[in-house]
């Protein structure tokens, strides 16, 4: 049988053990906890990172989406001038036609009205 003080001693060795392995678990929870710790940093970095990424694609595709509409309006705004060149083109070529085939009409009626006074003069000529 064991005696008193070998049952104290192997207690005080237990305690001792106990002791030890807690102190190496607190360490390993410690390192542990410290490892948790770095790794949602880095997580955190990576997705802060990622984050600002995404933000400069979404503000470049922006930005070639607005260079894209501002060509279009461009295009748009310089082929409509092209067209109103066109047509301005067109109604000063249709008044000045206007104006030859009114001239004409005019230049007719007076030859038709000097022919009509030459015509009675020559009547009350004859009468």
């Amino acid at each position: 049988m064991k005696s008193y003080n070998q049952f104290s001693e192997n207690i005080e060795q237990r305690r001792l053990e106990l002791a030890k392995r807690k102190q190496e678990q607190m360490a390993r929870i410690k390192g542990q906890d410290a490892q948790t710790v770095s790794d949602a940093g880095q997580r955190l970095s990576a997705a802060k990172e990622k984050i600002v990424a995404d933000k400069e694609a979404i503000d470049a595709k922006k930005q070639e989406n607005k260079d894209k509409r501002d060509a279009a309006t461009a295009a748009r705004d310089e082929a409509k001038a092209e067209r109103d060149k066109k047509q301005a083109m067109k109604d000063e070529i249709r008044q000045e036609l206007n104006q030859e085939r009114e001239e004409k009409r005019k230049a007719q009626e007076r030859k038709r009205m000097e022919k009509e006074k030459n015509q009675e003069k020559e009547r009350e000529r004859d009468l």
